[in-house]
């Protein structure tokens, strides 16, 4: 596995959120809520997506997986519609950065998890989320870089 893993504490993030059910659709999300922050100056060099994920692919049918497709929020701003606010809780993380490709995701999870396992952590009862760090598109090679966090006890 190709991943620079570390322990952080992460900080509490609030966020401005879709809600997704089914991981065809969370591209569809995440073009709602881009086109939502996009007049409202939010989509700038700065701007950072999550994913965050309230089941886990592993026991949960693939189209039936909820997700939040999420934009981090440094100031205050007021939604509307299908777009919501809540917090990704801050706590002890294990993060591993990966450089992969959009077909990878679920390798890398899993490393990460079994990572986990390995050094003896224990999964907190709170949900995993990936934080992305560049628009894959613009990438010469497509590549996603990205923090994948399983907040941990």
């Amino acid at each position: 596995m190709n991943a620079k893993i570390e322990i952080k504490e992460m900080p509490k993030m609030k966020v401005a959120y879709i809600s997704s059910i089914g991981a065809k659709n969370l591209g569809f999300a995440y073009q709602k809520l881009m086109q939502w922050a996009t007049p409202k100056g939010l989509m700038n060099e700065q701007a950072k997506m999550i994913t965050e994920y309230h089941d886990s692919f592993k026991v949960t049918e693939v189209d039936k997986v909820r997700m939040n497709a999420c934009i981090l929020l440094n100031q205050p701003i007021e939604t509307d519609g299908e777009i919501g606010l809540t917090c990704i809780e801050g706590g002890k993380c294990i993060v591993g950065y990966f450089e992969i490709g959009i077909n990878e995701f679920e390798k890398s999870w899993t490393g990460l998890f079994v990572w986990m396992n390995e050094n003896g952590y224990k999964k907190a009862d709170k949900n995993p989320f990936e934080i992305y760090h560049n628009n894959f598109n613009e990438h010469p090679k497509k590549k996603v870089m990205v923090d994948f966090c399983i907040p941990v006890e």
